[in-house]
């Protein structure tokens, strides 16, 4: 571990500058896999992006604000509580700082909910639309999450390696956001035409000769897409759908990103048996897609009454 750190008379240190000395020493010193430390790597770096302040300055109300200012799934907000939360240590361990601000954050609890695809055809149509017309690499982004209901996180760690387009064997390897394993989803023309066509078409773009490990898709500056950039363009697309709804005084997308892979996965529950689409969406638990059976049948056996008061 390095140990030239204290709190007097030192260069200012923020989350950003010293991300690369703490994955160095965790990965030295406890061997984590490369999906972990990808894993702490994408939290850090969306953290340093909004918290610029220097490490001994942070505390426990800044993290909390930028937790709540994302609005993301639980599940989603417990994984980067526990990256801030050992980076936040290692910090202490090298006298960055004389505390953990992650110490007085509690877990968030997933509560008992129905999945929410979204339900008017006509909203998923003029998302579609709006989807057709964004920019590249955009597009391709959400086209993915909204045919085959990968995580937004896994599609922005995806690199060229994870994209297999052979005729008959068409394949994205997925890093697991949540189990850190990598999982593989066979890509279908039935089922995910606009991303087949996407990625073939994206990978003669940005041609040939990167190395395997390039981003599969790059900001302007060269970087690794990022959430936050991502999350502007999303804004964009719901405006121009006319999905947006006034909060406060200001406008807010009716859907997250997380809506787009509920109405995939509900979308996909009718090309395939519930074991293939949880393998796509990578639910460890099949109650979880089990919920999306129960909408189509709870849906089908509502257009059917409606049917018969109709006649």
């Amino acid at each position: 571990m390095s140990t030239n750190g204290n709190l007097i008379g030192h260069r200012s240190r923020t989350i950003a500058s010293e991300i690369d000395n703490f994955l160095n020493d965790i990965q030295r010193d406890h061997g984590l896999s490369q999906n972990t430390i990808t894993s702490y790597r994408c939290d850090l770096r969306t953290a340093a992006a909004a918290i610029t302040k220097p490490i001994e300055a942070i505390a426990t109300a800044d993290i909390q604000a930028f937790l709540e200012g994302r609005d993301e799934q639980p599940g989603t907000t417990n994984r980067r509580i526990a990256s801030l939360g050992r980076f936040f240590r290692w910090s202490v361990d090298q006298n960055y700082t004389l505390y953990n601000p992650i110490d007085q954050i509690g877990a968030r609890y997933h509560p008992e909910h129905r999945p929410q695809p979204i339900a008017s055809e006509a909203e998923r149509r003029a998302l579609d639309a709006a989807i057709a017309t964004s920019p590249q690499p955009y597009r391709l982004i959400f086209t993915l999450l909204r045919e085959i209901g990968v995580r937004t996180d896994e599609v922005l760690n995806l690199n060229l390696s994870d994209v297999i387009l052979e005729p008959g064997r068409e394949i994205l390897l997925v890093h697991d956001s949540k189990s850190g394993t990598k999982r593989m989803v066979v890509l279908t023309p039935d089922a995910m035409p606009r991303s087949l066509r996407g990625l073939r078409s994206w990978l003669r773009d940005i041609g040939e000769g990167l190395p395997a490990d390039t981003p599969l898709f790059r900001s302007s500056r060269g970087n690794r897409a990022s959430y936050d950039t991502l999350h502007r363009r999303w804004v964009q697309v719901c405006k121009q759908a006319r999905l947006v709804d006034t909060i406060d005084g200001r406008e807010v997308p009716r859907y997250t990103l997380h809506h787009l892979r509920h109405t995939a996965a509900a979308e996909l529950i009718a090309f395939y048996p519930e074991q293939v689409v949880r393998r796509i969406l990578g639910h460890r638990d099949p109650r979880s897609t089990r919920r999306y059976t129960e909408i189509i049948r709870s849906n089908s056996t509502t257009a059917v009454r409606r049917e018969q008061q109709a006649s």
